[in-house]
This record gives structure tokens, C-alpha cells and sequence, in this order.
């Protein structure tokens, strides 16, 4: 027997979120985009790439959230004056 289109899509949305985008996870973590960009840079969050999107897995979302640490910024590069 086939499943409909409707059904499918109920399928769709029950299973489990398994990647998230930068704007997702920050969404999922409440947190901004660009302290998500710092804790991927930092390497608390994992990354995933598929083509040129950066995707953030579910388990590593977890991880982040469970652990109680501080996102380090990462210096923006400055130019010296001479």
C-alpha cells in the first residue's frame, strides 16, 4: 500500500530534526547567529558541510546546551597603526 502525500509529510514531521542551520540552532538555543558562528569557531558546536551550507548537528546542539561554558569571542582581526 502507498502512503499519500499528506501522510508522508506527517512522517516527515514526527521524525526527529537531525541537522540544523546556523539560524536554527540559534533559534533552538536562543541564542544569536553570530554567537553561534563563535562557538563553532571555538569548537564547542560540531559542524557538518553539505555543498557550501554548514549545518550543526542535533547531538552536538545537545551537548552544547547540557554544558555550563562560557563562548569565547574570537578577536576580530586589527590593523596596527604604524
Amino acid at each position: 500500500m502507498r502512503m499519500g502525500a499528506t501522510q508522508q509529510m506527517d512522517m516527515v514531521e514526527q521524525s526527529p530534526r537531525l541537522l540544523f542551520s546556523r539560524r536554527s540552532a540559534a533559534r533552538a538555543l536562543d541564542i544569536s547567529v553570530r554567537m553561534v558562528d563563535y562557538a563553532i569557531a571555538s569548537g564547542l558546536l560540531e559542524t557538518r558541510r553539505v555543498n557550501s551550507r554548514i549545518l550543526i548537528p542535533s547531538e552536538s546542539l545537545a551537548k552544547f546546551a547540557a554544558a555550563d561554558r562560557v563562548i569565547p569571542k574570537t578577536p576580530e582581526h586589527h590593523q596596527e597603526c604604524a
